[in-house]
Parts: structure tokens; C-alpha cells; sequence
């Protein structure tokens, strides 16, 4: 279940989807609770099963998967301790 970062509902809504030549999905998402607009990656457990049985070299997509999705949470992180300092 997807929550929103900003106030934790479950009540989202999909603006829009992106298919990606990797094993996941992008969605750009609104709360409907509090109006923040957020994105997401989405993974199937099938896609990330595929990726581990390929072997070696899909182990090294999936650490540049997760170096890519580490660096998208610091900006998140970043964002949201800004938007806290504003207020």
C-alpha cells in the first residue's frame, strides 16, 4: 500500500504512469488528504524474482536500481526537512 510521505494517508490518487525500461513502474501521485504530490517506483515481485535468477550481471542493475532509489530519498529527505524549516 502506498502512503503519502507528507501525512501518511492511503487515500492516493495516480496522475501519472511511466513504464521504464527497468523492472519498475514510475508514478507521479497526489494525496487526497493533504494535496502533496509525490512519485514513486514500483516493483513486481516477478520482475525482482527475473532479476535475481538472471545472474551477476542483473545483480549489478538492481545495486544501480538501489543507488538510484538512495539518491531519490535523500532528495526526498531533503525536501521534506526544508518544507519543515519553512513552516
Amino acid at each position: 500500500m502506498i502512503q503519502c510521505p507528507n501525512c501518511n494517508s492511503d487515500n492516493t490518487i495516480v496522475l501519472h504512469t511511466r513504464e521504464r525500461e527497468a523492472a519498475y513502474l514510475w508514478r507521479s501521485r497526489t494525496c487526497k488528504e493533504c494535496g502533496k504530490n509525490f512519485s514513486t517506483r514500483e516493483y513486481s515481485l516477478e520482475e525482482l524474482a527475473k532479476l535475481i535468477d538472471e545472474g551477476k550481471e542483473s545483480l549489478d542493475i538492481m545495486r544501480g536500481h538501489c543507488d538510484e532509489l538512495l539518491s531519490d530519498l535523500q532528495v526526498l529527505i531533503s525536501q521534506y526537512s526544508n518544507s519543515k524549516e519553512v513552516k
